[in-house]
């Protein structure tokens, strides 16, 4: 009998969970509540609400009793509530009018009191009977107990989603600092009066953004990672949180009528709140993971930061769904009825619902997902279909179905990402050109395999001619023909180019050599528009373009390295071709990703290892592009009144390339950088870390440079042209701090950008950071994706 009051009681608290029983309704609840240790003779049947409602001994003893313990406003109040609750259950409570012969007062005066559990169920009464104060008592706290509990549970689920909104409040005040820094630097005041605002950004930037966890160790702390101290703050601060959350605010008294041991009723109460806890992160869960993430696009933070939180917020799920599943697994052995409650199909799927959690962790850390990338996504997205499954008929049971809203909102977050996804998609690579013979266009590639190198050069026409590539951009790639089709792999785009041809009018102009004549991203506006008949420039030679009308083909190219997986299979592809050529389809999906401000600065280092030269090399023809007169733009806000592109502050761009194939730099050298080199405003050092090659020693000068640093010299496509390939790797300690003193010595704004293998970008975060504790004030950006 109290285990079965005991579920009626949740029931009827998930019906009123939006109010958790509001306190004018406590009086009259607490004494219906307390005639479900009373037996009556008239019981229709053994239907909790049937004998609530339909009961005349038991409904008289309610009206009797609330008349003598409850106020006016209360015994309304209550009594509406529990014609509410018969009424959705299907039964009709017995008004009070029908009974009013039974419930005048001095019928009331000869009811006999009774005491909790004075008289036994199976001695039935046959008259309405009153309860006593002290009876009262106990199943008021029970219930006012009962509802500080439920209350408590939902509040501290709420206060996460509260903490996450006042980190991503903190984000976004930032990242509006840093415009009014940087974005909008020329329109600001004096320098003096940003000087406050210029000392709190250095601070934040040393000790948050820039900082490691512990500086001594690293990205390491414990068994987690993180990219630096703000981020272990927030994660760390988040466990906290959720671990006090599930510890505290318990009211225990050994007076409690559905769990008279103070341990039983802190174990019911701990399982309630720690399954609640889990359904509340789910939403975060979903939205921390998500490629379209609004949270991203408000503070600026890239996929990694992102990632990070959503896998500390998985753990943290995990071990609530694990808690809330052992704790119930012990009332059940303390309640004798373990095996007929895990039969139950509701606690099936509840079951099933935390192992495919528990299970998911073991393919999410970052040695398996490293090397099986693939296998880790299948996993994942099956699991996640499961565990939602699983859920939703775990709380089936719930009338009014309370813990769905906890549900539905992960199931909108991803039909959200995913409509965008396919948005995206569509934009990216299918046009139909509207001519009087109208064309669907589609995105048409081909990758380049260069062995020496080891490195696929991958170009993309995409079908749409309205992108708009910036830097700081990545897309993923996805190949739809393979059995796999549905993989798609991000990758940083590394450079672009227009090109005449495919667009282009059947009658070229006589000064076009071919119809697929290339033309440099240095020597086009930034951000043109594709499908104007051509862009307009102050030279003479653009003015007789413009009388032709020629479409230019955007081509974006992406420099991968191959692996496992689909990056092996492409290689396998290009080498199957005498040329090492191969015409792949590939879908465009994006563009994703946020543009550093770093033409704000007067002086900027880019720091690339291996493939990471694909962030720095957009941000070097950027440089050019903006450093050239007269571009003109495309109304999007970034340009002057004259409709000109804004031009940079830049003054000083020096790249430092650390990869292990001196071809992959030989190969850049002579094409996207090559109408870099030589100019007054860079400076590249070039290092390479493969053992040097026979042909390498016989062109090593055999002099010794700073650091034990040895060049070697070939030679690029131009012949005019030749780059110093150093061997080793270089000192970024050393050369970040003298970059740093450079800067201040010039009276110049300093930014630092690296991308590249962990250990390189740990080595140049660490030397940041040094030069920010002695005082020199530099911006550092590190563009990584995690997967």
């Amino acid at each position: 009998m109290r285990l079965r009051t005991c579920l009626s009681l949740i029931a009827h608290a998930s019906l009123s969970s939006s109010k958790i029983i509001p306190p004018n309704e406590r009086c009259f609840t607490a004494v219906y509540t307390a005639y479900n240790y009373i037996a009556f003779t008239t019981a229709p049947s053994n239907d909790f609400y049937e004998t609530q409602c339909e009961d005349s001994l038991k409904v008289t003893s309610t009206y009797a009793s609330s008349e003598v313990l409850c106020q006016p406003d209360e015994r309304s109040a209550g009594i509406s509530q529990l014609e509410t609750l018969c009424m959705e259950f299907g039964f009709h409570l017995i008004p009070r009018q029908q009974l009013a012969e039974n419930l005048t007062t001095d019928a009331i005066s000869r009811m006999r009191a009774v005491h909790y559990l004075e008289v036994p169920e199976t001695e039935p009464f046959d008259v309405p009977v009153l309860i006593t104060r002290p009876h009262y008592d106990r199943v008021f706290r029970t219930i006012d107990t009962w509802a500080y509990e439920s209350w408590m549970h939902y509040a501290y689920g709420y206060a996460g989603y509260l903490y996450w909104a006042c980190i991503l409040g903190v984000g976004m005040l930032y990242r509006l600092a840093q415009q009014l820094l940087y974005f909008r630097h020329d329109h600001l005041s004096p320098p003096s009066s940003r000087q406050p605002l210029q000392q709190i950004h250095h601070q934040v930037q040393t000790h948050f953004v820039v900082s490691t966890t512990i500086p001594s160790h690293g990205r390491e702390f414990f068994c987690w990672t993180f990219s630096n101290r703000g981020e272990a703050i927030v994660t760390l601060g988040f466990w906290v949180l959720s671990t006090v959350a599930c510890i505290l605010s318990y009211r225990i008294f050994p007076e409690n009528i559905y769990w008279p041991e103070p341990s039983t009723q802190l174990i019911r109460y701990a399982a309630d709140r720690t399954g609640i806890l889990s359904f509340a992160n789910l939403p975060v869960l979903w939205l921390f993971a998500g490629r379209n993430n609004i949270c991203a696009w408000a503070t600026g933070w890239n996929f990694a930061t992102f990632n990070i939180f959503h896998r500390h917020v998985a753990w943290i799920a995990t071990i609530q769904a694990a808690v809330h599943t052992v704790l119930y697994l012990v009332l059940f052995f303390r309640e004798n009825d373990v095996w007929s409650e895990l039969t139950q199909p509701y606690l099936l799927w509840g079951t099933l619902a935390t192992v495919v959690m528990v299970l998911i962790l073991p393919p999410a850390v970052n040695w398996f997902r490293h090397r099986a990338y693939e296998t880790f996504l299948v996993i994942h997205i099956a699991f996640s279909i499961i565990l939602i499954v699983g859920c939703f008929y775990h709380t089936l049971i719930f009338p009014g179905h309370e813990y769905w809203f906890y549900l539905w909102l992960p199931l909108a977050i991803w039909a959200f990402d995913r409509i965008l996804r396919l948005v995206r998609m569509v934009h990216c690579n299918v046009h139909v050109r509207m001519s009087p013979q109208s064309q669907l266009q589609c995105t048409s590639s081909i990758a380049i395999y260069d062995k020496a190198a080891d490195l696929i050069r991958l170009e993309v026409v995409p079908g749409s001619p309205s992108l708009r590539p910036r830097p700081g951009q990545y897309y993923f790639l996805s190949q739809p023909f393979r059995l796999t089709g549905w993989e798609s792999h991000p990758f940083t785009l590394g450079s672009w180019s227009y090109e005449i041809g495919r667009g282009g009018s059947s009658s070229p102009p006589a000064f076009a050599t071919k119809d697929t004549e290339q033309l440099d991203v240095t020597q086009i506006p930034l951000l043109s528009d594709d499908s104007s008949s051509s862009s307009r420039t102050r030279s003479r030679t653009t003015e007789t373009q413009s009388s032709y009308p020629t479409p230019r083909d955007l081509k974006l190219i992406f420099w991968i390295r191959p692996y496992n997986g689909w990056t092996r299979h492409l290689r396998r592809k290009c080498l199957h071709s005498p040329d090492r050529t191969s015409d792949v389809t590939i879908l465009l999906e994006g563009p994703y990703g946020h543009e550093s401000p770093l033409r704000s600065f007067d002086s900027v280092l880019l720091i690339a290892g291996g493939t990471g030269i694909a962030s720095a090399v957009p941000y070097i023809n950027d440089h050019i592009a903006r450093s050239s007169s007269g571009t003109r733009g495309d109304g999007d806000g970034d340009e002057d009144e004259d409709g000109y592109h804004a031009k940079t502050r830049t003054q000083d761009l020096q790249l430092i390339w650390v990869t292990r194939q001196p071809a992959f730099i030989s190969q850049l050298a002579s094409r996207e950088l090559s109408a870099t080199l030589g100019r007054d405003d860079f400076r590249a050092s070039f290092y390479s870390t493969s053992p040097p090659g026979p042909w390498q020693r016989q062109q090593q000068r055999g002099a010794h440079v700073p650091d034990l640093e040895f060049p070697t010299t070939t030679t690029t496509g131009n012949p005019d042209k030749e780059v110093d390939i150093i061997e080793g790797r270089p000192n970024l300690a050393k050369r970040i701090v003298a970059f740093a003193h450079e800067a201040r010595a010039s009276d110049s704004s300093a930014a630092v950008l690296v991308c590249g293998p962990r250990a390189l970008a740990d080595e140049a975060r660490g030397a940041v950071y040094g030069a920010l504790r002695q005082g020199y004030s530099i911006h550092y950006v590190e563009e990584s994706f995690s997967w």
